[in-house]
């Protein structure tokens, strides 16, 4: 058996050790009329979306959502065990619509982190029964979704989230998960007079799934002036057996 280990997946950048200011700014929030001029249906179905992300399928440009920031560090503490993560990601169009002329579209923007267990640098084999519907060395996959809108205010444009969901689904029976934890946030420059906010929401999962909406006094983010900070982060303890512990931390930067 490899001993006990801990295994930090850092996607990104860590995020979200804030304080919430309630400040909403963004036309739809105080009070002007939207005008919907397309909405589409929202794909919900995890395999479906796992496949359309695999598969490059995206509704964003895929020079702009390279800017989406998923990357991954691995470090091992015993060096005997290792691990791999591999990212997919996809982007759906929701809603065009319009406020006051401007246009506004909402997205839903799915990652996926499929984790697998690596030893002498080759995949492990688990679960072979799966073999025809997963790859067989992947022990859990988790996803998460950023809802959001893109507007324009002052010229400038801004995004601003909505909510969050996703989850962790094991693939394989020897694996357990424990101590989840969900944080999202928007932070960084709103409207000009509004400054720099600070907008964290901080959460307990107590199951494999979760869903949350963000406040409605959450202010829209400068999508191009710095300091921005716009996701979400995942953690969970991945054991299996008695020995073997990962701690993952996962986080996606919109």
């Amino acid at each position: 058996m490899l001993n006990r280990i801990k295994l930090l997946l850092l996607v990104s950048i860590v995020l979200f050790s804030f304080s919430v200011f309630p400040i909403g700014t963004s036309a739809e929030k105080i009070g002007n009329k939207e005008k919907v001029i397309q909405r589409f249906t929202e794909i919900k179905d995890i395999n479906k979306l796992y496949e359309r992300a695999k598969n490059g399928v995206s509704d964003v440009n895929r020079e702009v959502e390279k800017n989406f920031v998923a990357k991954v560090v691995l470090q091992s503490t015993d060096g005997l065990e290792n691990g791999a993560v591999q990212t997919y990601s996809t982007s759906q169009l929701l809603k065009v619509s319009e406020v006051n002329g401007d246009k506004i579209e909402t997205y839903a923007t799915t990652t996926f982190y499929d984790i697998s267990d690596l030893y002498n640098g080759n995949f492990q084999t688990n679960d072979s029964s799966n073999k025809s519907k997963y790859d067989s060395s992947i022990s859990v996959r988790a996803y998460s979704t950023v809802y959001y809108t893109t507007s324009s205010i002052d010229g400038e444009d801004y995004t601003d989230l909505t909510k969050v969901s996703g989850g962790w689904t094991i693939l394989d029976s020897t694996v357990s998960l424990s101590n989840r934890k969900v944080n999202f946030g928007a932070t960084g420059w709103a409207k000009s007079g509004v400054g720099y906010v600070q907008q964290t929401s901080y959460n307990n999962p107590t199951s494999n799934s979760f869903s949350y909406s963000a406040p409605s006094s959450w202010a829209p983010i400068s999508v191009v002036k710095n300091g921005r900070i716009f996701g979400v982060t995942t953690w969970i303890t991945r054991k299996r057996g008695t020995n073997s512990v990962w701690e993952l931390q996962l986080v996606y930067n919109i």
